[in-house]
């Protein structure tokens, strides 16, 4: 639950920054960029979820492979 939370507060945080950011560009720049001021927010907050993920996707792969490759594992000596 702390994830998700976390996650719509980081999301939030992308949107907004991205209409600050939207606010200083011009049209030409945002071509520039392949965006319209219509899908720029949008395209941002897609963005940092993938990014999200991913990151979630390989923090779980790590802590797999250290516990697979931990010389000592839990409830040992």
């Amino acid at each position: 639950m702390l994830k998700k939370l976390f996650k719509a507060m980081i999301l939030g945080r992308a949107a907004s920054a991205a209409n600050q950011t939207l606010k200083t560009l011009s049209d030409r720049q945002l071509t520039d960029m392949g965006l319209s001021r219509t899908t720029f927010v949008s395209e941002i907050v897609i963005s940092v979820m993938k990014d999200l993920d991913k990151a979630e996707k390989d923090m779980s792969h790590r802590q797999m492979i250290n516990r697979l490759v931990n010389p000592q594992p839990e409830g040992s000596v």
